[in-house]
């Protein structure tokens, strides 16, 4: 699709705004005492991520239970870990660890000078807190969400096509910017929207581009005089 009349851009944030180096060697260590739900979490939200639910809640619940039976625990136990262990021990390590990409900064105050309305669509929850964990103001954006908030999770195109809804912004008009081809790639093309991946290797597929690259793409894009 031709990356052009962009109006919006809507951003992944794990691995595409900040970079964690071994960063689940990195929870393994701070979490090893409930190693066995860590170990089993991806597991539990791949089976959530083939379904669709009615809310959050539903799908967390999904989550919880699927955790649960994996861990040989309870589905309370699994939702304290999730919600009292997991996800403050996440945000605590991107305050400390992660480094956001160059220029991030930058680049958002130019999109929003041009008046291009940005957002982020992560997978997981707290997404304002994980963006100030990584150094960078909430307010850049003009919202930001979780897929959980819409009871899917990548690539279900719902989420970044509630965003469009809330913009009134064509499909065709925003474009995607992820770090995989699989949830980010595939929830833009099952929207119609344009995409830009973020690779840090320099041997790269279609579409995926080095951070630098991928800035001067974004740019160009979104700048109206080049249209």
């Amino acid at each position: 699709m031709p990356l052009q009349n962009i109006k919006g851009v809507i951003f992944d944030l794990d691995g595409t705004l900040y970079t964690l180096k071994h960063m689940k060697l990195r929870m393994a260590l701070i979490l090893w005492s409930s190693i066995g739900f860590l170990r089993n979490l991806f597991a539990a939200r791949a089976v959530a991520r083939a379904q669709v639910f009615n809310n959050s809640n539903d799908l967390l619940y999904c989550v919880y239970t699927e955790l649960a039976k994996n861990a040989k625990r309870s589905s309370g136990d699994a939702e304290k870990w999730y919600q009292n262990t997991f996800m403050p021990a996440f945000i605590k390590l991107l305050h400390e660890k992660a480094v956001i990409r160059s220029d991030v900064k930058s680049l958002l105050k130019e999109l929003k000078q041009k008046e291009i309305k940005l957002g982020i669509v992560s997978d997981f929850s707290h997404v304002k807190e994980r963006v100030a964990a990584i150094g960078l103001d909430p307010e850049l954006f003009d919202i930001l969400k979780a897929s959980e908030e819409f009871g899917v999770l990548k690539p279900s195109p719902e989420p970044v096509l509630g965003v469009a809804h809330e913009w009134n912004i064509a499909s065709e008009n925003i474009i995607m910017v992820g770090d995989r081809d699989d949830m980010d790639g595939e929830c833009a093309r099952r929207a119609n929207m344009g995409f830009v991946g973020i690779t840090d290797k320099t041997s790269a597929k279609e579409n995926f581009f080095m951070w630098k690259d991928a800035l001067n793409i974004i740019r160009a894009a979104t700048d109206v005089e080049k249209i």
